[in-house]
């Protein structure tokens, strides 16, 4: 697995219209959603003892999350993924897996024979340490590219909490907690080796580069 740098940061809204602007003159458009916009809704996993939570707000350098991943609610297309993060530097396992096979990832007796390749070995971590589903996220993003490289310009807006449940992946009729104001947008940059100085330019914005955990912050708001 490849290790890449991500870096967060809390900007205004007006700001992230300001940036917006910029990233459609020199960038592309991510190919998923409209102009680069879809929403995604993810389902995060964690221990009985909360284990994956804890790390995060205990400040631990090091921390893993486990979650299935939708784009739009479209059913054809769910990702599960294994997230590990140190400081700013991430490492990211993921695999397809069918809607047949969605309702027994994280059942304390599924079968691991249904699963195959990458699906299995993370199933597989997730049932020796207990996984349960915990609470879904959902957010609206805009996601920008820069042709010949892996680096990514994504901001996410309208940040919801809703229940720990897999149908909540294609819920589109249920409105979530919301957790962050209309004014408050995430900007994330996200590269492998370098960020081109131009992008840096693009991208500077008076605020501090912080740690930001969407799961963290949706359990923290709602317990």
């Amino acid at each position: 697995m490849a290790e890449r740098h991500e870096e967060k940061y809390f900007i205004t809204y007006q700001q992230y219209a300001q940036l917006k602007e910029r990233a459609m003159q020199t960038m592309v458009p991510d190919v998923h959603g409209v102009n680069g916009s879809y929403m995604i809704t993810s389902l995060y996993y964690d221990d009985p003892t909360g284990n994956s939570l804890m790390e995060k707000l205990d400040g631990l350098a090091k921390h893993t999350k486990f979650r299935l991943r939708t784009y739009d609610c479209q059913r054809d297309m769910i990702r599960l993924e294994r997230k590990i993060k140190q400081g700013i530097m991430t490492q990211k396992k993921s695999a397809e897996i069918t809607l047949p096979q969605l309702p027994w990832v994280g059942l304390p007796d599924y079968d691991l024979e249904q699963f195959e390749g990458k699906a299995f070995e993370l199933t597989a971590q997730m049932l020796s340490e207990g996984m349960r589903p915990a609470m879904t996220v959902r957010y609206q993003r805009d996601a920008f590219l820069f042709p010949g490289t892996d680096l990514r310009l994504t901001f996410d807006r309208n940040l919801e909490a809703l229940p720990g449940e897999p149908q909540m992946l294609f819920r589109t009729d249920v409105v979530g907690t919301p957790i962050l104001d209309d004014n408050t947008v995430i900007m994330e940059i996200k590269y492998g080796t370098y960020i081109p100085t131009f992008v840096r330019k693009l991208t500077d914005v008076p605020t501090k580069q912080l740690s930001i955990s969407k799961y963290a912050l949706c359990r923290e708001n709602t317990l």
